[in-house]
């Protein structure tokens, strides 16, 4: 009998641990063959978040020069597991209209690489594997004799396995009824809702002329909401020669969109692409030993113990931006004089850059929410505010992410987030920290690393001065009437409400598996083999390879729950690529199920201490050249 594996979700964390099974097993002779069962309800090779019946107005929020699938570049030999092009090289490959190393990819045009990415891996798989692909929903797993038995929604036979590899993505919440926006049943949608079914129109009419609709939530999805309103029922943007954009109108879109979130802010944006080729980054306090060192001393409070190394390491970016070369390594040999700890180092770095003319240093949550405590005598006086803040960070971002110093700060964390998760994943924190950290300074940290395009900024600003978005203030409200609709206000604006005709979540739900009504995830939890983190929603998991803890504390070792459901016991595992040339956590990640699923394929293996090292990763392994 051969090994049965099934792969539950085939989007890039599904993908890569095939393509890491692939090649971990062309590395070694094997007493046995290997069954991957790929599983997909939506699409096998790229999921549902990519499919590739996308329209092209949605895109990607990664540059296409930082995205792969592959470990490694081509060796000369066949494309396969573990060598193959970038999606930056296959892009410029197949595409005449390829924008260069920092153009942004329509996800539908990445969900085709992700299945050239499995059609390569399965063309050239060692003899001792084959791939199945099943493109059906899981309804159903049970476990019997040793195995794991899962049915289908089409009826078809079902399967058995030695090992499941959940990769289900973002949850599912109860499917609504697909009426035309005027009924009561579809006045209040999801994001997945209106972007899943654009081609059918289900959701909403093609014609919202007659409609106002609310949109809560000012994220990365806020904008892709915003395009399929606007784009996708026919309306155009006219770039004029001074930079500036203007909406035209197809008379098709809703006749106002009024959209709100908790800070009032939209996502701020990424900055022009500046940064000199090939320059990395390395921490100079937020440092891999200083986070095992305190991660050894047991549980600790992540603003107290983390946070201020977090903070100098984004603001010694900020100054060595302002101050220039010569005065920063001034600041730098003074800074580095004072013995500093955790309670002295903002304060010592405060001080010295006061003696340099630099009066205030970053405050990360003020900065992603800078209207809060404020209020204002009218809408007017508030959308004058907002436009201003997002004018601002418009320049900041035409200047450079590596030259603005607010950028340059802002751009540091997204390098360190792969510290970040070393702090606080799988227990890193005190309970009351990590939820802290969860629902506050991690949600600040990910809505000021992850903003979209600047063609998005200019876009909305073309928008409001349109009169066709209006957006709330701090705190905004939107709540049901009696009658049809809700209303849209804000308490930090006087004299102003919105009567809304649908209201669509514009963000994607947080994964929780108490309540994700995907059947893999609602089976598993449900016969108790699931179970929450701290209660914060995420699946508790074991260190590498991700083993789920059962409600009665055991360790299911033939299991493996990987990626998105596992979100809040690890942190922001939104992204779906591979740095070209970096071993990175995420391909790590991978590697660590396939080397434990094969163990016992192999005649001999390396222990578990030996899995990743140089030998055992051979030229797999890459420099990291963000955290070396």
């Amino acid at each position: 009998m051969p090994e049965r594996i099934a792969i539950i979700g085939t989007g890039p964390r599904g993908v890569s641990v095939i393509e890491r099974l692939a090649g971990r097993l062309a590395e070694s002779s094997t007493i046995r063959s290997l069954v991957v069962y790929a599983i997909d309800s939506v699409e096998v090779g790229c999921g549902r978040l990519w499919r590739t019946d996308q329209p092209d107005w949605l895109l990607m929020n990664t540059r296409c020069k930082n995205a792969t699938m592959f470990p490694n570049p081509p060796d000369g030999a066949a494309w396969r597991a573990g060598y193959g092009p970038t999606f930056m090289e296959w892009w410029r490959q197949i595409d005449v209209n390829y924008p260069g190393p920092s153009g942004l990819a329509p996800r539908g045009l990445y969900g085709k690489y992700l299945k050239f990415v499995l059609d390569v891996v399965e063309l050239n798989l060692p003899e001792q594997m084959r791939i199945e692909r099943v493109q059906d929903r899981v309804t159903d797993i049970a476990e019997h004799a040793g195995e794991y038995v899962l049915s289908f929604e089409s009826g078809r036979d079902s399967l058995r396995v030695d090992r499941l590899v959940v990769c289900s993505g973002y949850p599912l919440s109860k499917a609504k009824s697909a009426c035309p926006a005027s009924t009561p049943s579809s006045r209040h949608l999801t994001s997945f809702d209106v972007l899943e079914t654009f081609q059918s129109g289900l959701s909403l009419p093609a014609d919202l002329s007659r409609q106002t609709i609310g949109l809560r939530g000012l994220g990365l999805t806020f904008y892709d909401v915003l395009s399929e309103l606007t784009l996708g029922r026919g309306g155009r943007y006219v770039h004029g020669d001074d930079g500036d954009v203007r909406y035209v109108r197809s008379g098709r879109e809703p006749r106002l969109i009024v959209a709100g979130s908790r800070s009032g802010f939209p996502l701020p944006m990424r900055g022009r692409d500046d940064r000199p080729a090939g320059l990395g980054f390395a921490p100079r306090f937020f440092t891999e030993t200083r986070i095992a060192k305190i991660r050894a001393e047991g549980p600790a409070c992540f603003r107290t113990s983390y946070l201020p190394w977090l903070t100098a390491e984004v603001n010694l970016a900020y100054l060595e931006t302002t101050l220039g070369p010569d005065r920063f390594d001034s600041f730098r040999r003074q800074l580095d004089a004072g013995g500093v700890s955790a309670a002295t180092i903002m304060p010592l770095m405060s001080e010295l850059a006061h003696s340099f003319g630099v009066e205030g240093l970053l405050d990360l949550e003020a900065i992603a929410a800078p209207f809060r405590g404020l209020s204002f005598p009218s809408q007017d006086a508030f959308r004058r505010a907002v436009v201003a803040l997002v004018r601002q960070d418009v320049a900041r971002s035409e200047a450079g992410e590596f030259t603005d110093p607010v950028k340059a700060a802002l751009n540091v964390l997204r390098f360190i987030r792969p510290h970040i998760r070393k702090a606080v994943d799988l227990g890193g924190l005190t309970p009351t920290s990590h939820h802290e950290f969860i629902t506050r300074i991690g949600p600040a940290i990910a809505f000021l690393s992850t903003g979209p395009s600047l063609t998005r900024a200019r876009q909305l600003l073309a928008l409001i001065e349109s009169g066709l978005v209006e957006l709330l203030g701090p705190g905004a409200r939107f709540r049901e009437t009696d009658g049809a609709g809700f209303v849209a206000s804000s308490d930090a604006v006087d004299n102003y409400t919105a009567v809304v005709d649908v209201l669509i979540d514009a963000y994607v739900p947080v994964p929780n598996v108490d309540v994700d009504d995907n059947p893999a995830i609602r089976r598993l939890a449900d016969a108790g083999l699931l179970r929450s983190f701290m209660g914060t929603g995420g699946v508790e998991v074991t260190a590498k390879p991700f083993h789920p803890v059962t409600r009665d504390g055991e360790v299911k070792d033939r299991i493996h729950v990987l990626g998105i459901p596992t979100e809040a016991a690890r942190w922001f595992l939104h992204v779906g690529v591979i740095e070209p040339g970096v071993w990175d956590e995420f391909i790590d990640d991978a590697d660590a199920i396939a080397t434990v699923a094969i163990e016992k394929l192999v005649p001999s293996h390396p222990g578990p201490d030996e899995r990743g090292s140089e030998t055992t990763r051979g030229a797999m392994r890459s420099p990291n050249k963000y955290l070396s």
